[in-house]
């Protein structure tokens, strides 16, 4: 394993001021980067969730079913909910 002593204090594990030094640099450029990367993904659940909730299935005609039919539906049902018990 790797010895870090030079860059963290021994008995507290913070970082030296050398490693802070070293990484001030680039934490400006890598918090740009974590916000695109965590606003990719965010924008596009958004546009996703905003585009599935405007639709409305109203022109989706519903066929007819008869009483027969759904009687017959719902003994169907009803053995099945009694066999997954």
């Amino acid at each position: 394993m790797l010895s870090n002593n030079g860059y963290y204090e021994p008995h507290t594990y913070r970082m030296s001021p050398a490693l802070l030094r070293a990484r001030q640099p680039y934490f400006v450029k890598n918090m740009i980067g974590l916000a695109i990367l965590i606003a990719v993904p965010v924008g596009i659940y958004t546009y996703t969730y905003n585009f599935l909730n405007q639709d409305d299935f109203d022109d989706i005609p519903i066929p007819p079913l008869d009483e027969d039919t759904i009687h017959q539906l719902q003994k169907e049902y009803e053995e099945e909910k009694k066999s997954a018990l």
